[in-house]
């Protein structure tokens, strides 16, 4: 009988360390399972905040010397983009007077992106 309750308590000191094992692994696997999640979405959102700005600064391209210094200034815009609101914001400056600098700014909930290109009129 005293055979048997020595049993039962060595098998309950057995759990109790497996257990206390198992919670030493577990807790900093999930934590950087969530900074790993936490990381992606970042990195993502990043990813279509250049995607953005990169848009704009081919748009602005595409238009001519003349079109572009007639918005000479700053403008402000609100985009939606995969689930992510971002404000993005044109500033175009006259350097000298045949170039300009054309900066654009994407801000989302992770980060800024920052992208600017020279015109010149040729």
């Amino acid at each position: 009988m005293e055979i048997l309750l020595f049993d039962k308590g060595f098998i309950l000191i057995e759990i109790i360390i497996a257990v206390t094992i198992l919670a030493l692994i577990t807790v900093p696997v999930g934590t950087l399972l969530s900074q790993s999640v936490y990381s992606n979405i970042k990195s993502r959102e990043m990813m279509v905040a250049l995607a953005l700005a990169q848009e704009k600064i081919e748009e602005m391209k595409s238009l001519s010397f003349s079109e572009i210094k007639a918005n000479v200034g700053e403008q402000h815009e609100a985009v939606k983009s995969h689930d992510y609101n971002f404000q993005r914001s044109v500033k175009i400056q006259i350097e000298y007077t045949n170039l300009l600098k054309i900066t654009v700014n994407v801000q989302g909930d992770n980060g800024v992106v920052n992208i600017a290109t020279f015109r010149g009129q040729y």
